[in-house]
């Protein structure tokens, strides 16, 4: 009998590996020490509401998503192509300028020329050794660097601007620029079990304790494997493997609230462009897609970094919404420790997904800090080892 491919981790990366493995005639096994595969991208049932497991859009546009072909099973649902920005008590929203042509002349988000400048700093190249922020400043970038793309920014990265690599920090904004952002009526985790379904052999609540070539100690016993792929986070990759140096992660907080009365009518984000606390950004998570939350109620999303207190949430959110959040109940608060890797100035990427004969490796670690990014390593995984079995 031939030994399987083993898969280990359910994350996206490892998933499209092994739908990419299956689809080339490869016999898998997915291992997952959790309860249900997706990783990072999970949500929860919380008294008929949806809460993901930290806020987080779909980019309909990433390739690898493309290439998966899953866009229909997944009751796919558009965000607004806008940003709110919170400055005293006013909200100013920036938006596409086919839908909101005007919003670009809005002096508080920067001056029209600042804006300009955007669009032709994301067509050069900048210097490896360079933070985005220190590219987004040198570019001219003003008012609209200081009120909008470093609080949004801030949310996309969970770090300081100054801890992002130019170039890697330059590949999510034009994903963001030129993407078609959304979410599934059910919730984030949907994409996650629609690629679950997709999976032959899938074995949760497995614990990998160590592996060598051809075998995988496993909390339930020895599992023999024709080749391996690690897709972990890469903090348990660099614990099975001899990885050497891995990026940094970043963590978060996502913060549930249910409201007996919506704030606002739009479902849009909304940053501070003044930074005057806690939150990086908010939304009525349920005006974007009224699934989300039971009828005639209303569910607020919320992110903000570890380590911070409700009241100080509810503190922010009231000067953020300009109104008093006193009546909104907390449902759920979510703290994870590494959402995302980070891609510092200097920092070089693993050139190969292959770490010795019959053993890989992938995850968004070596791509980039996204779901395409993830995705990708997957597939690039998959397609080495398909590459070596015919040598």
């Amino acid at each position: 009998m031939s030994k399987p491919v083993v898969v280990i981790g359910a994350g996206l990366a490892g998933m499209n590996a092994a739908i990419q493995l299956q689809n080339a005639g490869r016999e898998v096994v997915v291992l997952e020490a959790a309860d249900r595969a997706g990783g990072r991208v999970q949500s929860d049932q919380i008294d008929g509401f949806t809460c993901d497991r930290g806020f987080q859009l779909i980019n309909a546009k990433y390739p690898e998503l493309a290439a998966l072909n899953i866009l229909s099973e997944l009751d796919f649902r558009f965000a607004d192509r806008a940003l709110n920005i919170a400055i005293e008590d006013r909200s100013h929203r920036l938006g596409d300028p086919r839908k909101y042509p005007f919003s670009a002349f809005d002096s508080a988000t920067g001056s029209i020329f600042e804006k300009f400048a955007l669009i032709k700093a994301l067509a050069r190249k900048p210097k490896p050794e360079l933070s985005i922020e220190e590219y987004l400043v040198a570019s001219g970038l003003g008012r609209t660097f200081e009120r909008v793309l470093q609080p949004f920014l801030r949310g996309v990265y969970l770090t300081d601007l100054t801890k992002i690599a130019a170039p890697a920090g330059l590949e999510i904004i034009k994903t963001f620029v030129s993407g078609k952002p959304g979410l599934p009526s059910r919730g984030v985790g949907a994409l996650s079990a629609v690629m679950a379904r997709k999976i032959n052999d899938l074995r949760l609540g497995v614990t990998v304790n160590s592996i060598k070539s051809g075998l995988v100690t496993t909390s339930v016993g020895e599992i023999p494997a024709s080749e391996i792929i690690v897709a972990t986070d890469s903090t348990t990759a660099a614990q099975l493997l001899e990885l050497g140096s891995v990026p940094k992660l970043a963590g978060c907080t996502t913060w549930y609230h249910s409201a007996p009365t919506a704030p606002v009518t739009h479902g849009q984000l909304i940053v501070d462009g003044q930074n005057r606390g806690a939150v990086i950004n908010t939304l009525v998570i349920s005006n974007f897609i009224a699934e989300y939350a039971p009828a005639r109620k209303n569910l607020i999303s919320t992110t903000t970094d570890t380590g911070i207190t409700e009241s100080e949430v509810r503190r922010h959110l009231t000067q953020m919404w300009g109104v008093s959040t006193e009546e909104w109940r907390f449902l759920a608060k979510y703290e994870i420790n590494s959402a995302l890797p980070l891609f510092e100035p200097g920092f070089k990427k693993r050139q190969t997904v292959k770490i010795e004969k019959n053993i890989y490796c992938a995850g968004d670690y070596l791509e980039s800090p996204s779901q395409n990014g993830a995705l990708l390593s997957g597939r690039r995984a998959a397609e080495q080892l398909l590459i070596d079995q015919r040598r």
